[in-house]
């Protein structure tokens, strides 16, 4: 071997040397851990989970025009679950709807921001003719809440199967309506994910402007937003 070759060699580490590396990488570790308990303990960003993607659906609305899931996108959806006949049964669930409307409309959100759609769940009755009557009793405008109704093979498929809400004819001869249904609600965001699902108690207006806020700021975030709010989903920061 040539002195050359010998004098190219690098000389090695020095434990002084190695113990500053090895300070500087612990620190970089404990800086990086520190970072994500913060995060995970601050909660600076607040999300909604990404529950499921929603069913595809082609359906009447009580215009008699077809209602598509893609003509939703864009827009966040609070989709509910109901039938006519429902009567008394239903009656909290349509306030609360109601209510929502309201308070979404107040802020300014209804309509080209946030839409109402409610499935009918008894189709065999609720004909297009059926539910625009049933509109206009709760003062429903149709530029902004739509009710649909299909065939009931299909109803199932998407309010069932898709949706995962849960409804059947009652024991005949029993008391009450028609139908079993358990009353609830959901909220889809402009990319078709279901992002809440509400029971009954839990339809509240505040909690509804809330969801919706959260679900808007997220879709208007670009650039370094974007790894906060994916870090947002990963440490699970959604409200409580």
């Amino acid at each position: 071997m040539t002195s050359r070759a010998l004098n190219s060699a690098p000389a090695p580490a020095t434990p002084a040397r190695t113990r500053r590396l090895l300070a500087l990488g612990y620190g970089l570790l404990a800086g990086l851990l520190a970072g994500v308990l913060w995060f995970a303990v601050a909660r600076p960003v607040q999300v909604l989970p990404r529950i499921r993607p929603a069913p595809a659906f082609t359906l009447t609305d009580a215009g008699g025009r077809w209602l598509g899931a893609e003509e939703l996108r864009g827009r966040v959806v609070l989709l509910s679950f109901g039938y006519t006949r429902c009567g008394v049964e239903c009656a909290a669930l349509e306030e609360r709807l109601l209510a929502a409307r309201d308070g979404l409309a107040q802020a300014g959100l209804l309509g080209q921001e946030v839409a109402l759609v409610t499935i009918s769940v008894d189709p065999e009755h609720d004909t297009p003719a059926t539910l625009r009557r049933y509109a206009a009793r709760l003062g429903a405008d149709e530029r902004t809440w739509r009710f649909l109704t299909g065939a009931p093979a299909e109803i199932k498929e998407v309010v069932g199967g898709g949706f995962h809400v849960y409804y059947a004819p009652r024991t005949p001869g029993g008391a009450g309506p028609p139908l079993e249904l358990d009353q609830r609600a959901v909220l889809v965001d402009g990319s078709g994910v279901i992002r809440a699902e509400y029971g009954l108690a839990q339809l509240e207006v505040w909690r509804v402007l809330r969801d919706v806020e959260l679900v808007r700021r997220e879709a208007a975030s670009s650039g370094w937003e974007r790894p906060v709010y994916d870090a947002a989903h990963l440490f699970v920061c959604y409200p409580n």
